[in-house]
């Protein structure tokens, strides 16, 4: 085995100088609280969403507070030519960790599910019982889950990692970096600001090399290529899709569509593809964390299923990159869609696991944008990127507030921060970028008056 790769990808076991990346994730700190657990960490996500920055960030964690040295933490990266020899055998494996001097041991392993059977390999090293903790990382839900889901069964943790949220995002913004504790007292001195940095992170969205790249037509040639190795490595070369420019074009039309009706049929009609190979397509996209799939709420789970979905981009950059379209949010017309997606992507991120998210509409055409709910309704949002000057709800927002009545009505703007009763219903305005802001949805069910950058 050459060793050379290992120790470059390894700067902390030879006392080299190493760079951890600065961006700050909010699940870093949640992975810091399982290393003590006996399960093995997953890392799902798509490529370049910043799963090796987290790795870094959690070895540097590791080595800061003394939980291990430095000769205990072990990196190998799959997608290096050379390192999966070190994986080949496991008992090699264990030689190569010196398992006999009885320390504990963390061994990180970027791309799992580059080895040729990942599940088996490392649930035969964890059954061994060694003090041996492993964070793995894969660059889909379909890859992970084929490749190690059966084997690891009951023993393992997964982690969804997802490109920058927006409060994510906004401790980028040097402006925004130090932001104090929002309430309706002091919001309007940062609003400014925050809705110009909404606006920008609606354009090129959060994944990480983007936004620390400061030419706009670099970000743009940077997100093409993170979009053209998922294509080729995720779609064409693990889920053997052929048929790439049919792939594409549809990714185009349901940026286009977004947050509107989808029609199975009729983007097979368009596309010239069979509703099968629609209906898979979008199973693709779902489950390799490019799109949001929404359908609609029903008081009978069974007709829910029977209805039309919604789509949204997990990324605003990713959609604008599927769209063919970097132009200036202030002038476009699809700003408002591009706000709902992110609303969409922020619901979903931070739900609980109790609540679901869907969105209301009538034969009528009624409609409310988001509902979350468990057994009933707990919450409804509805958005609006313009300006209000009051306090306004639709008519279809106030219909659904009489038949379900939620705890809480919430209607997202772009400046006002207040409550009012309509139609005997307490209605709070929020402004979307101080909602964003938000690291989890059951926090401001709790208490919305007072939002912090988590």
């Amino acid at each position: 085995m050459d060793i050379t790769t290992f120790n470059l990808s390894n700067p902390w076991r030879t006392g080299r100088d190493w760079d951890v990346p600065g961006i700050e994730r909010t699940v870093t700190g949640e992975l810091v609280k399982w290393l003590d657990e006996p399960e093995i960490l997953i890392l799902s996500g798509t490529r370049q969403v910043g799963k090796t920055s987290i790795l870094y960030q959690l070895i540097d964690w590791l080595i800061r507070s003394g939980r291990a040295g430095s000769d205990s933490i072990y990196y190998f990266n799959l997608d290096l030519a050379g390192i999966s020899e070190f994986l080949e055998d496991q008992g090699r494996l264990l030689r190569f960790l010196d398992v006999n001097k009885g320390r504990k041991i963390f061994v990180f392993i970027d791309e799992v599910q580059r080895l040729p059977d990942p599940g088996i390999f490392i649930k035969g090293l964890h059954d061994l019982r060694l003090p041996i903790k492993f964070i793995l990382t894969g660059s889909s839900s379909l890859d992970i889950r084929t490749r190690t889901h059966e084997a690891l069964t009951g023993r393992k943790q997964i982690f969804h990692i997802e490109a920058l949220s927006f409060s994510e995002y906004v401790k980028t913004v040097p402006a925004l970096s130090s932001l104090p504790a929002l309430d309706p007292r002091n919001y309007s001195i940062y609003i400014g600001a925050l809705n110009d940095a909404l606006l920008d992170y609606g354009l090129y969205g959060g994944y990480p090399v983007p936004v620390l790249t400061d030419d706009p037509e670099k970000k743009a040639l940077r997100l093409n290529e993170i979009f053209s190795s998922y294509l080729e490595k995720d779609i064409a070369g693990f889920l053997k899709v052929e048929n790439i420019p049919a792939f594409r074009k549809l990714a185009t039309l349901l940026s286009v569509q977004q947050g509107g009706l989808v029609n199975i049929q009729e983007l097979a009609s368009t596309l010239g593809l069979n509703r099968g190979t629609i209906t898979r397509y979008i199973y693709y996209l779902e489950e390799t964390f490019v799109i949001k799939r929404l359908t609609p709420f029903f008081s009978n789970p069974r007709t829910e299923l029977s209805k039309m979905p919604k789509i949204y981009f997990a990324d605003a950059g990713m959609r604008n990159l599927a769209m063919g379209s970097f132009s200036n949010l202030h002038t476009r017309s699809d700003t408002g869609q591009i706000i709902e997606g992110i609303v969409a992507s922020h619901l979903f991120r931070n739900r609980l696991m109790s609540h679901k998210i869907n969105y209301w509409r009538t034969k009528s055409g009624a409609e409310v944008d988001f509902i979350i709910s468990d057994v009933k309704p707990v919450q409804s949002i509805e958005v609006k990127s313009g300006i209000l000057k009051q306090i306004t709800i639709s008519r279809g927002y106030r219909s659904f507030l009489s038949k379900y009545a939620p705890p809480k009505a919430i209607l997202l703007n772009k400046a006002i921060w207040s409550e009012t009763e309509i139609a005997g219903h307490t209605v709070e305005a929020i402004p979307t970028a101080v909602f964003l802001l938000k690291a989890s949805e059951s926090k401001s069910l709790g208490n919305s008056s007072r939002l912090t950058v988590d």
